[in-house]
């Protein structure tokens, strides 16, 4: 089958991602579980095939030099299904992760998601940090905050991303998509022509270095609305790990900086539902005058025992495994699973004797 075949058959079978590699046979991830298709392996010729039907058009590309650096592009089947790929170099032969795309971006009460993230967004100032792992459905949880603004605000909305996954129609908002390669050298510089493009919300796919932290900051410390990712596991670890980025000689304006400026801090991991598919456990920190204090005095580790204290509707990943195992949407196994204290959590299912209601039919 040919590259759209291919993309279009995982589509059909709501896999999330696509695996291709040369030796390889082509294999889906559905559910979280990583299938093989009934095929041949791949070989180099056939994979550089797909590669180069795939790769943004224009210039000759390249693929021993772009995989050897890895590279990050976005591909659409027409109208029908947007996919973000990394190539990569694997034996010195090429290789490609597809990430399915749902064409439509989805809203916060389509992915089940606490009512708290909808009073994140509208906030309406500020940076919002979303982190996770590598899969966690980070992007798609911002999409959905980008939905909650798009139906209630006539704003400008401006993303910057590498490349840009979700494609939002404009409702209330006017919104504009950068993709970094193609529309913008770097997030940097993205954020750098944001400021005179008059947006309201600005969307950064990533901080990862000194400059966008620098620039993100200072974006959400002059009164726009700023989301973006950082990878990390706990929303603890994200404030740690974005100071950390910062060089030490400007840790103290960028902690002045991040505590006057943070809004909230979504950590996200997904879990097997009971009910199919895959359901987000999210855990929850709200910048408030305890989160300013503790980031301007750098106890950052003592963020997470505030967070377990339940105020202004925050949540650890571990109160929030235990309500949807009391829910029956998650089996005993998965909350422990995705709990960042297994232990406690059993202790606590096991003193409240928790049991599992039935799940609808």
């Amino acid at each position: 089958m040919n590259a759209d075949e291919l993309l279009m058959f995982g589509v059909e079978h709501k896999a999330s991602d696509l695996y291709v590699q040369t030796g390889a046979v082509p294999t889906l991830r559905i559910d979280g579980q990583v299938r093989e298709l009934k095929a041949p392996a791949l070989t180099d010729k056939e994979v550089r095939e797909l590669v180069h039907a795939m790769a943004p058009s224009g210039a000759p590309f390249d693929v021993d030099a772009a995989m050897s650096r890895g590279f990050d592009f976005s591909y659409a089947v027409g109208d029908r299904a947007r996919f973000r790929c990394n190539l990569y170099s694997h034996l010195g032969t090429p290789g490609l992760v597809i990430r399915v795309i749902p064409t439509r971006p989805p809203s916060l009460e389509s992915l089940h998601l606490p009512p708290v993230l909808s009073e994140i967004a509208h906030v309406r100032r500020g940076l919002t940090l979303m982190s996770g792992t590598t899969g966690s459905g980070k992007s798609t949880t911002l999409a959905g905050l980008i939905e909650v603004l798009n139906d209630s605000y006539h704003i400008k909305i401006l993303t910057i991303e590498d490349p840009v996954e979700f494609v939002h129609a404009s409702r209330k908002a006017f919104i504009s998509h950068a993709e970094v390669g193609r529309d913008t050298p770097s997030f940097e510089h993205g954020l750098r022509q944001a400021m005179r493009q008059a947006p309201d919300v600005i969307l950064v796919g990533e901080l990862r270095d000194a400059e966008t932290v620098r620039m993100a900051l200072r974006a959400a410390d002059t009164g726009h609305q700023v989301l973006s990712t950082v990878h990390s596991s706990n929303a603890a670890q994200t404030v740690e790990r974005l100071l950390a980025m910062v060089p030490p000689e400007e840790m103290a304006i960028a902690r002045q900086q991040l505590a006057g400026a943070l809004v909230g801090v979504i950590s996200q991991r997904l879990a097997m539902s009971t009910q199919g598919g895959r359901h987000a456990v999210v855990e929850v920190l709200r910048g408030d005058s305890v989160t300013t204090k503790y980031i301007l005095e750098g106890k950052i580790t003592d963020l997470a025992d505030y967070i377990a204290t339940g105020e202004n509707k925050m949540q650890t990943f571990d109160m929030h495994a235990v309500e949807l195992f009391r829910q029956g949407i998650l089996t005993q196994e998965e909350a422990l699973r995705v709990a960042s204290n297994p232990d406690a959590v059993k202790f606590k299912m096991r003193a409240e004797g928790t049991s599992v209601k039935a799940s609808p039919s």
